[in-house]
C-alpha cells in the first residue's frame, strides 16, 4: 500500500520512544517549565502561520527535522519545509488563519516529549467557506536548551468534526 513504509516508520519511531524505561524512569515527576515551554511553542506556531512568517514557522524545527503532509507527501529539513511553506503561502494559503488546541502533551525522556494538538484552518482556497480540521502529532526534542520539532505529522479530517 501507497503508505505502509510512512507507517511503518511511524510506528517505529512511537515504539523507540515508549519503550525506554530507563529514560522516563529519570523523568522528574514535575515538569511544569517545560510543559510551559512547550505550550508557548505551540502558541508560536499558531502565530507565525497567522502572520504568515514562515521563516518563523520553521524555527520551531530541528535543521533535520522531517515533517509528514496531510497528503502523505514527506519534507525533510527546515530549508525545505520554509521554502515549501513559503509557497503555499503565496497562493492557497496566502489568507488563511489557523488555531490550535493541545490535546495531549506526554514527557517520554527527559529530553524529548509528543505533542498532540487540533488544529482549525479557515481561509484555504481549495475550500471556500470551510474550515478545515486535522490532528497534528509532533516529536519535540530539547537540543542545547531549546524545544524544538524533529518530527512531526498532519492528518487531516474527513467530513465529520473531531470527538471532544
Amino acid at each position: 500500500a501507497r503508505g505502509t513504509p510512512m507507517r511503518t516508520t511511524l510506528f517505529a519511531a512511537i515504539a523507540v520512544l515508549a519503550c525506554q524505561p530507563s529514560l522516563s524512569a529519570s523523568v522528574p515527576q514535575d515538569r511544569a517549565a517545560d510543559r510551559k515551554e512547550l505550550t508557548a511553542l505551540l502558541e508560536r506556531w499558531e502565530d507565525a502561520w497567522n502572520n504568515h512568517d514562515m521563516h518563523a514557522l520553521a524555527a520551531l524545527f530541528h535543521e533535520d527535522a522531517v515533517w509528514v503532509l496531510w497528503t502523505g507527501d514527506v519534507w525533510t529539513g527546515r530549508k525545505r519545509f520554509e521554502d515549501a511553506m513559503v509557497e503555499v503561502h503565496k497562493t492557497v494559503y496566502a489568507n488563511s488563519t489557523q488555531r490550535e488546541r493541545l490535546e495531549e502533551l506526554r514527557f517520554v525522556g527527559p529530553d524529548a516529549a509528543v505533542m498532540r494538538f487540533h488544529s482549525e484552518l479557515t481561509g484555504d482556497t481549495r475550500y471556500p467557506g470551510k474550515v478545515v480540521q486535522s490532528r497534528k502529532i509532533l516529536v519535540v526534542t530539547r537540543l542545547d536548551g531549546i524545544w524544538r520539532i524533529g518530527w512531526g505529522q498532519n492528518t487531516r479530517f474527513t467530513e465529520r468534526p473531531p470527538v471532544k
